[in-house]
């Protein structure tokens, strides 16, 4: 009887996800082929006399690929690569006049806003106007970043109740070993070296001398960036813009008395501004129908770039997750493709993150120098973000390494090890049973701790990877082993202090690295940026939804593992929640870079 209710109820669930599941998709198609909303392919001529209409909030992504059922549906935020492409574009194009930027509540780090400054600033060479115009510059919130980005406007844009919060840099890291203490988690790590502090947040209370010293210096950096940054764009003295940060926040009359903000006003006053300002009818246009508007223009001569983002592994994610990740196998073939294109003359690789798997690691690194050494065609790496630790070592394959100056790089060291939830588990009243072939077998069990043979081969692990890396650094950027070990043991930098340490070659965002990879290629004309590998059509995108994965079956993963599923997902948004300047992501009973 129990058994027959427990069936009809899983059926009816079955079914109802199945029909719902069908309705969606059916919708979607529907609007495919209607062309709507994301999905129209309509394009409308770009009117003379325009603005580039720009407003940013959210969350935005290096670079879009389609996939993903929600960006589908919900037709997300333009790439960091639209957004910027957009702009530059923009600066020669006679039909745009100025641009205006309205600031939300973007999530952007600070090499990403670098990267968007650096459009905007070179769209104001060009001898057009640029507004920027915020309810208020952070409320009840840091707004320096926001601000920082602002001062690459010409003019700046207050709301009569807003603030600019002008206040500096904070790093705030929680240490959770008192935590998993009362939670009956033990974490057995492994760390190479003292500056790899990723891991103090399971194991300590409070910073080590080390992780404080890095920290501080990182803090220290981008602040100085932003200040010269500040500084130059408002034409106050560095000192003073110091001093303007030392004392912040600041409400809306002391903005406009320090020369912080140009004009209080509120947003409808803007757009009569700006028609007022260029003296004739001016139309509005967003930075995706703008793009849109482009008509492509295919030369013989191509540039591929490939974008990498997310923590580095050998396989991806199901199509249905959103999160990102940069799968070695994707990536190789990404390279392959690029290198098979007798048009690819050079090849940008932009990286954003900060760090992974050693063997996936290791795969990326390879075809890289394959693409190079083989194929002979230049590989310019472009670091956003981050570039640090796996995504240092993959960076060190390139021709030559680009990074922002608040980029985080370096971090060449290692870590590994796994949590012990054989504590948690008892207080549920949940007990393990255990059966194994050799003493060594229970090595990466999550309910038993490592012995002494474990824990002496996980060290060597730790040793070889360490090793590995850091002879890898001596080798392609042309250092001394004890040079690199002084800027190496797991520390990490900005792209500003690794510069001056020969960790990168040079400063600057993805159009400086494009320039790079023409000049190494000896291209002297136009080339054709092309992504690699090709963004996916509607139709791929879709089909790509019902293809099994390795995550998709539970069989291959066993029955425990599917039970401990649940406990790996809480310490995943755990680590997410307390993610390190290194945006690195904990991992459980793996070893990472």
């Amino acid at each position: 009887m129990i058994r027959g209710v427990l069936r009809f109820i899983f059926s009816t669930f079955f079914w109802l996800c199945s029909a719902i599941g069908f309705i969606l998709i059916a919708l979607v198609f529907a609007l495919y082929l209607g062309g709507v909303g994301p999905f129209s392919p309509s394009l409308k001529p770009l009117k003379n006399n325009s603005v580039l209409s720009i407003t940013l909030n959210g969350t935005y992504v290096e670079h879009t690929d389609s996939r993903g059922i929600e960006s589908l549906l919900l037709g997300k935020n333009a790439s960091l690569y639209e957004l910027t492409q957009g702009i530059l574009r923009a600066a020669s194009d006679d039909k745009i006049k100025g641009i205006v930027i309205r600031i939300e509540s973007p999530s952007l780090g600070t090499a990403q806003l670098q990267e968007l400054r650096e459009a905007i600033i070179s769209f104001r060479q060009s001898g057009k106007p640029s507004w920027c115009y915020a309810d208020s510059y952070g409320e009840s919130s840091s707004g320096t970043g926001l601000y920082y980005l602002a001062t690459a406007c010409d003019e700046i844009w207050l709301q009569p109740l807003g603030g600019v919060n002008l206040i500096g840099i904070n790093i705030e890291v929680p240490f959770g070993k008192a935590a998993f203490e009362k939670l009956d988690v033990k974490p057995e790590i492994a760390q190479r070296k003292e500056y790899k502090s990723f891991v103090e947040m399971f194991t300590r209370d409070d910073f080590s001398e080390a992780s404080r010293q890095s920290q501080q210096a990182i803090a220290d950096s981008i602040l100085d960036q932003v200040v010269e940054g500040i500084s130059q764009e408002r034409k106050i003295s560095p000192d003073r813009v110091r001093h303007l940060i030392a004392n912040g926040p600041y409400l809306t009359e002391e903005s406009l008395k320090e020369k912080l903000v140009d004009r209080i006003d509120y947003r409808q006053a803007l757009f009569p501004a700006i028609q007022e300002r260029l003296g004739q009818h001016v139309s509005f246009v967003g930075i995706r129908a703008y793009s849109q508007s482009i008509p492509q223009v295919h030369v013989e001569n191509k540039v591929a770039l490939i974008f990498g983002s997310g923590m580095i592994q050998r396989e991806g994610t199901p199509s249905l997750k959103s999160e990102m990740v940069i799968s070695s196998n994707s990536t190789y073939k990404a390279f392959q493709l690029a290198v098979e294109d007798p048009e690819v003359k050079a090849i940008v690789y932009r990286i954003n993150s900060g760090g992974g798997s050693p063997v996936a690691s290791e795969t990326i690194y390879n075809v890289i120098q394959y693409a190079k050494e083989t194929a002979k065609k230049p590989v310019i790496i472009s670091m956003s973000d981050a570039a640090a630790s796996g995504g240092y070592w993959l960076s060190l394959a390139g021709t030559k390494i680009i990074a922002q100056p608040a980029t985080l790089t370096g971090s060449i060291g290692a870590f590994g090890g796994k949590f012990i939830f054989a504590g948690l588990l008892e207080r549920l009243g949940v007990h393990i049973g255990n059966i194994s072939t050799s003493d060594n077998a229970t090595m990466w069990s999550f309910t038993q701790s490592f012995n002494p043979v474990q824990w002496g081969k996980l060290n060597m692990l730790m040793d070889e990877i360490y090793d590995t890396f850091t002879h890898k650094v001596v080798q392609d950027r042309h250092l001394t082993l004890e040079q690199v070990e002084k800027v190496a043991r797991g520390r990490v930098w900005t792209g500003e202090q690794a510069l001056a340490l020969g960790l990168v070659d040079q400063l600057g965002g993805l159009q400086t690295a494009i320039e790079a990879a023409k000049q190494e290629a000896g291209l002297s004309g136009q080339a054709e940026v092309v992504i690699y590998p090709t963004p996916k059509t509607f139709i791929e995108t879709l089909t790509s939804l019902f293809e099994e994965t390795e995550d998709d079956s539970l069989h291959q993963v066993g029955i425990f593992e599917a039970f401990i599923y649940p406990f790996r997902k809480i310490m995943k948004i755990f680590s997410v929640m307390v993610s390190s300047p290194e945006m690195l992501e904990a991992s459980l009973g793996e070893v990472k870079l």
